[in-house]
């Protein structure tokens, strides 16, 4: 994991220095992001685990957050367009007309926040893992205890439950499941 000290303390931002959103070429982030760091420019692009479905099997793989999408940190005297728009793996910077939007630094700073110690955004499918106790709420007035199997497509998750001493499996929503 990259650490940038300023994006952790919002107070340490100099006033010349801002994120700006760089649009990429189609699954190309990696790519222009490394091109990047070798020009010597501060990059952060954020990435979430996803599943990676292929011949009847699944993976989990690193995706970026905003796919097409890095931020570049550029001071004032770093803002050479044609430069940062002509690197390999890069599309356009983000712009409307002449005007380069600079991304607030709160939006860094909260992001960064939320990565795990991986250096990945932590969404709310990954605080579980294979084994964990669950608490189903499927209604109101109906709770069950369960064990988490494995993600089951985006929004749903494969469980275990506990029924007539059996173990069952019942696929049921992300929103459902909270840790016991």
């Amino acid at each position: 994991m990259t650490f940038y000290p300023e994006t952790k303390n919002e107070e340490s931002y100099s006033t010349n220095h801002q994120w700006f959103a760089i649009q990429t070429h189609a699954q190309k982030e990696i790519i222009a992001k490394v091109n990047f760091e070798n020009q010597g420019y501060k990059v952060y692009l954020p990435q979430v685990h996803a599943i990676r479905r292929h011949a009847r099997r699944s993976e989990r793989v690193k995706r970026a957050f905003f796919p097409g999408y890095l931020f570049l940190r550029l001071g004032s005297h770093d803002r050479h367009w044609q430069t940062i728009a002509g690197t390999r793996g890069v599309l356009r910077p983000v712009r409307f007309g002449d005007y380069y939007p600079p991304l607030p630094d709160w939006v860094v700073v909260e992001l960064r926040s939320r990565e795990g110690e991986s250096g990945l955004i932590m969404l709310d499918d990954d605080k579980f893992k294979e084994g964990d106790k669950v608490k189903i709420s499927l209604h109101s007035d109906v709770e069950h205890s369960g064990i988490f199997k494995k993600l089951h497509g985006n929004e749903r998750a494969l469980i275990l439950l506990d029924i007539l001493q059996e173990q069952a499996k019942a696929v049921v929503p992300l929103s459902a499941l909270s840790l016991c």
